[in-house]
């Protein structure tokens, strides 16, 4: 599966591969339609690394936390951390993005950061 990762990092402490997307704003027209865009590019992340691309691209990510962080500069912040939680709510219930269906991954978080662009 070819998907563009922002930016993967590592994070020892935490024994975790971290996927990094970058989402820069002001989003202009309907929130609605960034949102599902940005559900689409969370779920791209997930099967990259539930299908071992992000392993065979990066081999100290196999079998590691992986944490999804996602960088906002100048988003809406209670719009995009309510997205967030929930995307992080629903997917534990779902199958075939439970880290328990891969060797490539132990489990999953999801991060958000806030900052503007000056």
């Amino acid at each position: 599966m070819a998907v563009t990762i922002d930016f993967v990092a590592f994070d020892d402490e935490r024994d975790a591969c971290l996927l990094v997307l970058v989402e820069q704003g002001p989003w202009r027209g309907p929130l609605e339609e960034h949102l599902r865009t940005l559900q689409g590019k969370l779920y791209d992340y997930l099967e990259a690394a539930l299908d071992g691309s992000v392993a065979a691209r990066f081999p100290k990510a196999a079998n590691k936390k992986v944490i999804v962080r996602l960088d906002c500069y100048d988003l809406p912040t209670d719009e995009v951390d309510g997205f967030m939680k929930d995307f992080a709510d629903g997917i534990r219930g779902l199958p075939d993005y439970s880290a328990s269906s891969s060797p490539w991954v132990r489990s999953f978080e999801f991060e958000v950061n806030h900052d503007h662009i000056h």
